[in-house]
């Protein structure tokens, strides 16, 4: 699983552990949803770390909470 796909994941796990929508986390976090639109639609893309942090404030997390989970939280021996 590339980057994207993992950050995604954890975004949709957190939306529905929070009962929101995209649409009510570009509100709260002040990122526009077109914005968060493109940034899933791109396969490839993952967000930049001022829009990533704006999405852990509309979610109420740091964004250290938000990369806490395998493989992020993991070190390579």
């Amino acid at each position: 699983m590339n980057d994207h796909d993992l950050i995604f994941e954890r975004l949709y796990f957190l939306l529905r552990e929070r009962n929101l929508t995209m649409n009510r986390l570009a509100t709260l976090s002040g990122v526009r949803q077109s914005t968060l639109g493109s940034l899933e639609a791109r396969p490839t893309g993952v967000p930049k770390a001022d829009t990533l942090r704006l999405i852990c404030k509309g979610l109420g997390i740091s964004v250290h909470e938000f990369f806490d989970f395998p493989p992020y939280n993991e070190v390579e021996k």
